[in-house]
């Protein structure tokens, strides 16, 4: 395979977020053939992505001597000629000199071109993004310079409106403000001359009033600041990328010291971010009526005013019929974003939430999961009876939302349907509103209040749907899944140590077991077969916390000396959903069993060394469950700092073709 067909290769892994492969792909095309810059750029950036800071480091430091521009090249070679004619005396010392300075220029020649592979805008702007990155995850001031450097020399290529505010910005964050401010200055009356977008056409005008809104941001002017960030606002919808965008580089200003306006965040308020969870439409054969039919109307008005307040812009939720899938078609009537998550399989969700409505409910429901941004599952296996799939949906609703909004610089609201005197049994409105601490965010929409109004009004006549009849696999199969943590690892270079090596290798292992013995105190189930370890829990903070100290424990073990030829790593990941448990009829040993273990176990051969990968459901759990403990925390006065960040890396494609998986990249705090 030639250079470019790889190079497209990781472009298009890169593109649909599947940085895994985009590597893996790297990896391969390094190990046929020398890569280009551009080949080893995207190599750093698909490393970066997955969360790897240290590994990306690594690489890009590979390529230190390909990363000088022509004139950084020339410059240093100038500057390093003048050193050693001032330090040699006589003509054979000066022609010495020479000649490695010559062969210094010549292999810089050769590993990037005396053309300079680094002297094109598109690999700049690569390195300049890279570097931004690297400096914002790790705080080296290095890094800022570097992208500084590259996003000038990008503006000097290319002489584009964008690269010239992106080198103007760097230029301020270094704290370069004469220079910055120049360049600005004369941006701004390019800026000035050129056609307004049209507002219609928020893709364009959108950040075209925020690129002149970043100017007058660096210029410090801030009536004109004001002026642009209030023609971008009344853009509806707004254009949320580029908001976002301009979000984050005002934060990296703020960061390195840069005076940013005290009324910025009300004139650029991130995206709105809205969580819903409603009572579901009356079924016919419901004993105590909630939700009639002919309330329809009335509800999908009340939760238009909410969202008109809210001004709300991202939405989560479920389906069901009823509020949920008004909440869902309100939000795409506003075009917002609306991300879905179903509690189980597809079809069987119809079945025991949609399909009894009516067939105009079921067409309504496919209709939505066609226009959402995104359809995720807690599970895709079918409901079975188990109560606990509807809460474990909520705890992922409520962790990806955060999730979604931590990235976008914004706060999640909750808004809800509720009944008081409904039921309040698992995956309820009620038991939404019980595991979400924010008080001061959840906005209620009262049904018994709605009822009454209506009521006094006069209900129009219901609809004459015929009632369907309970589903056929609404039987409940026992015993009852639960929701679990799982762990799965293995040791990376077992498979190379040599038969005489293994005893030595388990005794080391015997001195590992006593640094795990706290975390390991929350386990509900240990099993390991060769170099492989499947651990299960009921808490994800206490699955994370096994986790690094499994990491932390074969560290220390090399760290003390191994008898070990070569060095081990260990390879994680961590997934959460729903199981069975029981005993197994052969050995009485606890079994914990079902397709979410096989999905664990598909998530640890597809990760890198030495990092925790974890599911979307992990991380919903984990971050509702460390979103918990803060608010219990300040309730009481006290402070909660996250023990874990997460990152997203992508779409990973899951080992021995086990479908696809959102995937985080988990690494400590503090």
């Amino acid at each position: 395979m030639s250079e470019i067909e790889w190079y497209e290769r990781i472009q298009a892994h890169m593109a649909e977020g599947q940085f895994f492969l985009a590597y893996d792909a790297y990896r391969e095309a390094a190990s046929t053939q020398a890569p280009s810059l551009r080949l080893s750029l995207l190599g750093a950036l698909s490393l970066l992505r997955s969360g790897a800071e240290a590994e990306a480091r690594k690489l890009m430091g590979s390529l230190s001597g390909r990363l000088l521009s022509t004139e950084e090249r020339e410059q240093r070679f100038a500057d390093a000629l003048h050193s050693a004619v001032a330090q040699q005396a006589d003509a054979a010392g000066f022609a010495g000199a020479a000649r490695e300075l010559l062969a210094l220029f010549d292999a810089q020649g050769r590993q990037g071109g005396h053309g300079g592979e680094a002297d094109t805008p598109e690999v700049l702007r690569l390195l300049s993004q890279i570097r931004v990155e690297l400096w914002a995850r790790l705080g080296d001031a290095a890094d800022l310079e570097q992208a500084a450097l590259s996003a000038a020399a990008a503006f000097r290529l290319s002489d584009s409106l964008a690269d010239g505010v992106d080198a103007a910005g760097l230029a301020a964050m270094r704290g370069e403000l004469a220079a910055a401010r120049t360049l600005a200055a004369s941006l701004q009356t390019r800026w000035a001359a050129q056609p307004e977008p049209p507002a219609a056409d928020a893709a364009r005008a959108g950040p075209w009033w925020l690129q002149g809104a970043e100017l007058a941001l660096l210029l410090g002017d801030t009536p004109a600041l004001e002026a642009r960030l209030a023609q971008a606002a009344r853009l509806q919808p707004r254009h949320l990328p580029s908001v976002v965008a301009c979000l984050r580089r005002i934060r990296l200003l703020a960061q390195s010291g840069f005076a940013v306006p005290d009324t910025l965040p009300a004139l650029l308020p991130p995206p709105r971010v809205v969580v819903f969870a409603g009572q579901a439409l009356d079924a016919p054969w419901d004993d105590s009526p909630c939700f009639p039919p002919a309330l329809e109307d009335t509800v999908a008005r009340a939760i238009a005013s909410e969202l008109d307040a809210l001004g709300a812009e991202v939405g989560f939720s479920c389906a069901s019929a009823g509020a949920e899938l008004l909440f869902v078609e309100a939000m795409l009537d506003r075009g917002a974003d609306v991300h879905l998550f179903l509690p189980f399989d597809r079809e069987d969700f119809i079945r025991h939430r949609v399909a009894y409505a009516g067939g105009h409910w079921e067409r309504r429901f496919r209709n939505a999961c066609k226009l959402a941004t995104s359809v995720s599952f807690a599970t895709e296996e079918p409901f079975l009876g188990h109560a606990a799939l509807l809460r474990f949906n909520n705890h992922l609703i409520q962790g990806m939302a955060r999730a979604q909004a931590s990235l976008q610089q914004a706060e999640p609201s909750l808004l809800v349907l509720w009944d008081y005197a409904a039921a309040s049994d698992a995956g309820s409105t009620a038991d939404f509103i019980d595991n979400w601490p924010e008080i001061e965010r959840l906005r209620l929409i009262d049904l018994d209040e709605l009822r009454e109004r209506a009521s006094a009004e006069g209900l129009p006549a219901p609809r004459q749907i015929p009632a369907p009849a309970l589903p056929d696999s609404s039987v409940v199969v026992l015993p009852q899944r639960r929701i679990s943590t799982m762990l799965f690892a293995d040791i990376v270079g077992y498979s190379k140590l040599g038969e005489a090596e293994l005893p030595a290798l388990w005794e080391s292992l015997a001195t590992v077991k006593p640094l795990l013995a706290g975390p390991a105190s929350a386990l509900r189930l240990i099993e390991s077969w060769g170099d492989a370890i499947y651990a299960v829990m009921d808490t994800s903070l206490a699955m994370a916390d096994y986790a690094f100290a499994l990491i932390d424990a074969i560290g220390a073990m090399h760290a003390s000396g191994s008898p070990l030829s070569r060095p081990l790593q260990v390879r994680i990941g961590l997934h959460a959903g729903p199981v069975f448990a029981g005993e197994h009829p052969l050995t009485g040993r606890p079994i914990v069993y079902g397709s979410h273990v096989s999905r664990a176990a598909r998530l640890e051969p597809v990760s890198l060394p030495g990092h925790v990968y974890a599911s979307q459901q992990f991380v919903a759990m984990l971050l509702a469950e460390e979103n918990a403990l803060r608010h219990e925390a300040q309730m009481t006065g006290g402070d909660y700092r996250p023990r874990y960040a997460c990152e997203y890396v992508g779409m990973l494609s899951l080992a021995k073709n086990y479908g696809r998986q959102p995937v985080y990249h988990l690494r400590r705090l503090g």
